[in-house]
């Protein structure tokens, strides 16, 4: 399971906890730092909180026992703005009449979204959830704020 260290700058400096940043990394044979922005970091914890609490949660209380890439696309398909159409995606052949074509259909993503989108997107689905009596947990006020 990877670590996650925060950290800030002070006169050009980072600070963080170096000490537990090199115990870490000492227990591994190869390891890797992603130094990030605090927009890159926050929208990367609402993915994160997206994937791993909202999406998993409501694949547990589903009725109709919808997969979670199902709820995935749903959601996304609902929120207006809050998700790009990536060019590489699924090729189908769509059979009319004896003509056959091919058509490219775009992955739902919200990978590059950003942060302020982002934080609609989560509205929305804590919306949801109220209203549907879902009980997602809401993740920190931190990823929620523009």
């Amino acid at each position: 399971m990877p670590k996650f260290f925060e950290g800030v700058t002070e006169d050009g400096k980072p600070l963080c906890n170096w000490k537990m940043v090199y115990k870490e990394a000492a227990k591994l044979r190869k390891f890797a730092i992603k130094v990030m922005s605090e927009v890159e970091y926050i929208t990367d914890r609402q993915r994160r909180w997206y994937k791993g609490v909202a999406i998993p949660h409501m694949v547990r209380n589903d009725e109709n026992g919808e997969t979670a890439e199902w709820w995935d696309t749903e959601l996304k398909s609902k929120c207006k703005g809050m998700v790009y159409l990536k060019k590489e995606g699924i090729i189908m052949e769509v059979k009319l009449g004896d003509e056959t074509t091919r058509i490219t259909i775009g992955r739902l993503t919200t990978k590059g979204v950003g942060k302020k989108n982002m934080t609609g997107y989560i509205d929305e689905i804590l919306s949801q959830s109220i209203h549907r009596g879902w009980g997602i947990a809401p993740p920190d006020k931190e990823l929620r704020s523009l």
